[in-house]
């Protein structure tokens, strides 16, 4: 199961951050923005990859 969470963050969850990073950066908080776009990204992403390894 921690298996199928994990892809579905990788498909769905780190793009969703992504464009939430986007979307504050276009409303005008830069920083913040990139921060969540990139910080956030990474952050799901290694929530994924251990979840996905725990289950091997």
């Amino acid at each position: 199961m921690d298996y199928l969470i994990g892809l579905l963050l990788i498909v769905f969850g780190a793009p969703l951050v992504g464009l939430t990073g986007n979307w504050l950066e276009g409303s005008g908080h830069v920083a913040v923005g990139k921060t969540v776009a990139i910080g956030g990204y990474l952050v799901v992403l290694g929530i994924a990859a251990w979840l996905i390894i725990g289950s091997l």
